[in-house]
């Protein structure tokens, strides 16, 4: 099943489900109890915004990231950050989305999991950046609250560094550790747009 419009797949029904399906993990994972790590409070979600990532193409990826994490920020009342949350976390996904399969895709599938974890750097560095110019430049003039800005953008930095480790490592054991992805692949249960859309378009040709 698809939803049409001009004669082509815009979104298939399966694309739909994986995007839902992951945004709400990404939301549930928000809120699992935090890891208190050198002072910080590191959370899981991340882990959860790099695997969709993985599976899914840039667009499906930045609503995973972006919108998963602003719906959690306005669940638990941090409505200030929601905007950044939203643009910070889905421009991490949706860039390693679009490295991994479009610009390593030329490269050996054999060698996937060494260009999801270059992939991931890159969109570490978009979290570890973004959160620290809005900290610095842009919470004080949103929130008016004196807390912010340098210091407290660079003692977060501390923070997001090691929530970006842990995301990416758990991530990456889900994911190509074991044969999660693989399996998915094998039994034709991820969404493929582009073969999707061709076979569409056969099947109205032939009739």
């Amino acid at each position: 099943m698809s939803i049409m419009k001009n004669k082509k797949v815009l979104f298939t029904t399966k694309w739909l489900t994986y995007t839902a399906m992951l945004t709400a993990l990404v939301v549930a994972t928000s809120v699992i109890p935090p890891v208190p790590i050198g002072g910080n409070n590191v959370y899981w979600c991340d882990g959860m915004i790099f695997l969709g990532a993985y599976l899914m193409d840039p667009v499906s990826a930045f609503i995973i990231g972006g919108l998963g994490s602003a719906l959690y920020d306005f669940g638990v009342g941090h409505t200030h950050m929601a905007v950044a949350s939203l643009i910070i976390h889905g421009v991490q996904a949706a860039s390693v989305s679009a490295l991994l399969h479009y610009a390593f895709a030329i490269l050996p599938k054999k060698h996937e999991a060494v260009w999801a974890s270059v992939s991931s750097a890159v969109g570490a560095i978009v979290v570890i950046g973004g959160y620290f110019l809005y900290y610095w430049a842009i919470a004080p003039l949103v929130t008016g609250e004196s807390k912010y800005g340098w210091a407290y953008a660079s003692e977060r930095v501390i923070r997001n560094v090691l929530q970006e480790i842990i995301g990416i490592s758990l991530a990456m054991a889900v994911c190509y550790a074991t044969t999660f992805k693989k399996q998915l692949a094998k039994n034709n249960l991820l969404p493929d747009f582009k073969k999707e859309v061709l076979k569409n378009d056969e099947e109205k040709t032939a009739t």
